[in-house]
């Protein structure tokens, strides 16, 4: 990304464009408009670019700036759906945004990003609004028995909470699927068409995926031309001779979930080969009265340009390393960002599957949990794994005084960084593992209601969704509701940032399908930037 050095001491930005209430009143006009790209290409194979180029008008009511798009079956209607995680935003892979050629903002494996923050949000708005926009599944049911209370009380199946994307249940008790043998299946307004035109569409909000577009409007008529520029993941594998479910890293998932005994690979039929319609952003312009804008336009026109604010996110990896046997595996992971104002660290955790151990473990279970492949989340999840312990050193100082194991700690600190984290207990925190704990998301049904006649591992949300969205946050900013204002987060010395990892490796045995492979620790460090922006152009510093 471009770094210059700010000569002149820029002025601040004038508040109508800070996301931030006005203690005055104005008259303004709200233009709309509907933006094709310039350039688009798509391919499910490989994937595709997108470039727009917003135009030189009023301000951009940046965080509201939405983008859309639709994908269309090439193999059949609603024969696959998007994945539960994120949805359709899962197609976005990279996207960045320019600025007269210069780089302001990027964020690097958006969609996975996005699936941390979108889970801080209230789960009504998870389940209203981001399930609406992504078509990803984010509900949660209660399921009550019909057993006899005599005899069910003691069942620890008796009340179970499921996602109804995965299993569907109907009343006095019984699983939809009735006797396993009807498949669970995603609801049909959630699948893709084989008739352009027919299938969802996906709307994704710029400032979910942008921290500069999620707090600040962006003065577009007074400004170098801003350029939007997404790069999509592929879908299925369209290559001659590819095999359904090949591909791990996929964008969708069967329609029909699969079932898969204890270690085996779940019977995929799909393989998620699409085509893209032609993406449009939806743009709302304000147009603010003369006064308004002259003040932008003098900011702008100063010896040291206008101030914005924004936080950048980073993102990196590191790898756990491979264990030939039982016991602790421990690695060290230097993260640099030496000299600049880091506000929060987020980790995500997941076995490789792409190694030959990997590969081998692919479709490990641990007590009937698919830990390593997720066929409903895909790639975007972190898998809490079995003894895990991490630290971290900033400034030549440990952090925390003593290394963090404890789930229920973890997921306090992470909720320090952006109010509650809100998932259901289970989806991140397996009480290591246990059977009987994890009971309480469905795994079974009833026959007539009986208890020794149910079926189990009949229910997919235990299967698939117990520790999927076990992540790690650090919090160094000294107040959230301060954003990105300058000294709100750590300035970083000349040491850098490591990260201490450590885990339990397992091999192979009676209640696991092996973990001792490699353990792919995403890193997505948020930190401060300046956006300076000139008549011609901008500078992006550290400052």
């Amino acid at each position: 990304m471009s770094e210059q050095t700010i000569t002149a001491t820029p002025v601040g930005a004038p508040d109508v464009l800070l996301n931030q209430p006005l203690t005055r009143q104005m008259d303004v006009d709200i233009e709309s408009t509907i933006l094709e790209p310039v350039s688009h290409n798509y391919n499910t194979t490989t994937g595709g670019t997108t470039v727009f180029q917003l135009p030189m008008k009023g301000v951009l009511r940046a965080r509201d700036a939405l983008l859309r798009f639709s994908l269309t079956s090439l193999e059949g209607n609603n024969l696959v759906g998007y994945n539960f995680a994120v949805g359709g935003a899962g197609c976005i892979n990279r996207i960045t945004a320019k600025i007269g050629g210069t780089i302001a903002s990027q964020s690097v494996r958006a969609a996975h990003y996005l699936n941390i923050k979108q889970n801080f949000m209230k789960q009504d708005k998870k389940e209203g609004v981001i399930d609406g926009r992504h078509c990803s599944s984010h509900n949660v049911e209660l399921n009550v028995a019909s057993a006899k209370i005599g005899t069910a009380n003691v069942d620890l199946s008796f009340q179970q909470l499921y996602n109804p994307e995965c299993d569907q249940v109907k009343g006095y008790g019984n699983s939809y699927n009735s006797g396993a043998t009807n498949a669970h299946q995603i609801q049909i307004s959630k699948c893709l068409s084989n008739v352009a035109g027919q299938s969802p569409e996906i709307a994704v909000r710029l400032g979910d995926l942008f921290e500069l577009f999620d707090e600040n409007d962006l003065p577009t008529f007074a400004m170098a031309q801003v350029e939007i520029i997404i790069e999509w993941n592929p879908c299925g594998d369209a290559t001659a001779g590819a095999a359904a479910g090949a591909r791990l890293d996929n964008v969708l998932t069967d329609a029909t979930i699969p079932d898969a005994a204890a270690n085996a690979a779940p019977a995929i039929a799909q393989l998620g080969t699409v085509q893209m319609d032609l993406p449009t952003m939806l743009l709302d312009f304000i147009h603010y009265p003369e006064e308004e804008r002259q003040k932008i336009v003098d900011a702008i026109g100063s010896a040291g340009g206008m101030r914005l604010n924004f936080s950048e996110v980073l993102y990196t990896r590191g790898v756990n390393p491979a264990a030939a046997a039982t016991g602790q595996v421990a690695s060290q992971h230097i993260l640099g960002m030496a000299m600049k104002e880091v506000k929060k660290i987020f980790v995500a955790k997941n076995y490789d599957q792409f190694t030959a151990t990997g590969a081998a473990e692919l479709n490990a279970d641990f007590n009937s949990i698919k830990t390593h492949r997720n066929i409903l989340y895909n790639q975007f999840k972190s898998q809490q794994i079995p003894g895990e312990s991490w630290n971290i050193f900033i400034n030549n100082n440990r952090l925390y005084d003593r290394d963090i194991s404890n789930p229920l700690i973890q997921h306090d600190y992470l909720s320090q960084c952006k109010g509650n984290f809100r998932v259901p207990a289970s989806h991140y925190n397996t009480e290591n593992y246990n059977l009987d704990a994890n009971r309480i998301l469905l795994d079974r049904e009833y026959s007539a209601g009986a208890v020794g006649a149910d079926v189990l591992n009949a229910g997919m949300s235990r299967r698939y969704l117990p520790g999927s969205t076990n992540y790690i946050g650090i919090n160094l900013d000294k107040y959230n509701n301060l954003g990105s204002a300058i000294g709100n987060g750590l300035r970083i010395g000349s040491s850098p940032i490591v990260f201490d990892y450590n885990r339990l490796a397992i091999a192979a045995g009676a209640d696991n399908g092996g973990h001792l492979a490699e353990v792919n620790l995403d890193f997505y460090i948020q930190y401060r930037r300046s956006l300076v922006i000139r008549p011609l152009g901008i500078d992006v510093s550290d400052a």
